[in-house]
């Protein structure tokens, strides 16, 4: 068990070092909500395994999950739908191309290479949407409350679907060419609506650090005690997070930071390190690559100070 204090010296001493970090990068713009944001917030949250919750930071900041929600999506799918119908509509392997591109789809079978591209995750929720029906949302809504352990449940902020919905030609051409060529056989406008609501699921960094320590506990959420994954959905998921969870960066993010990890445009980044404790932060403003830059940092120096790669 991680000693609390000293925990929460650390975070505070990155939080210090990292937050000047933030005028290095530029808040994501094409979903246009997510450019009002204050691109000075920065907020660092751990969760051990031993259901301590340690923050530091701008810890009231509440943002939009974005991909970090196909941590939660994946989870939920394999445990509704089993392993081999999840990945008898997507991959498990890294992509070198941009997060939203069409161009490996169109160049290989169309099937998405992994479940965290916007493809992917597209086909993800139009399974989930599919087969589930009308009430997919709230099961969605439900089960995340559960894995962050929110006490008063987890919402969607309705101005950012509002914003992503609006503004989401790629994802559009992306759904409709997978349509048309049978990847995607469930109705396109569906499979997206549940996308981008569960891309706009408003969360904080302690919820994200809960997220990460589930799944770093085998499935157990720490603070709750309640099993929301088998032990194989959890290992599947942060395998999945460790080679393709930063997008077209993720070899370079495993290389410096060495821990499984998932990001989204709206600057957060959780993490889940099996048997150790579960890691969030949030900075808006992103690199080339769509990771937080801030972010990335924070994370790596608390993977060096807490020896946490290889865990």
């Amino acid at each position: 068990m991680e000693n609390n204090q000293e925990l929460q010296s650390l975070l505070d001493r990155t939080v210090a070092v990292c937050r000047s970090l933030t005028g290095d990068g530029r808040q994501a713009t094409y979903i246009p909500e997510l450019a009002t944001v204050d691109p000075s917030l920065f907020s660092v949250s751990s969760a051990t395994l031993g259901g301590a919750l340690v923050s530091s930071g701008d810890t009231g900041a509440r943002f939009s999950m974005q991909s970090m929600s196909k941590v939660m999506s994946l989870s939920f799918a394999l445990e509704k739908f089993g392993y081999d119908e999840v990945f008898s509509h997507v991959g498990m392997e890294p992509c070198s191309e941009p997060f939203n591109s069409i161009m490996k789809l169109e160049m290989t079978s169309s099937t998405p290479l992994n479940p965290f591209i916007n493809s992917g995750s597209i086909v993800i929720a139009g399974l989930i949407a599919g087969r589930i029906g009308a009430g997919a949302m709230e099961e969605m809504l439900d089960f995340a409350s559960r894995m962050t352990g929110s006490k008063n449940g987890l919402a969607v902020n309705e101005r950012v679907y509002m914003s992503e919905s609006s503004t989401a030609d790629r994802n559009r051409a992306l759904a409709y060419f997978m349509r048309s060529s049978g990847t995607l056989s469930f109705e396109v406008e569906k499979s997206l609506d549940l996308y981008f609501r569960l891309c706009s699921i408003e969360v904080g960094t302690d919820d994200l650090a809960v997220m990460g320590a589930t799944l770093a506990n085998a499935g157990v959420n720490p603070l709750t005690g309640e099993r929301l994954t088998s032990v194989d959905t959890s290992y599947t998921v942060t395998g999945i997070m460790s080679v393709c969870g930063l997008y077209d960066e993720s070899g370079w993010f495993a290389v410096k930071a060495g821990i499984p990890a998932k990001s989204g445009v709206s600057g957060g980044i959780v993490c889940a390190v099996p048997g150790r404790m579960g890691l969030a932060v949030f900075s808006p403003p992103l690199g080339k690559g769509g990771n937080s830059v801030a972010g990335v940092e924070a994370v790596s120096r608390l993977s060096m100070e807490l020896k946490l790669r290889g865990m």
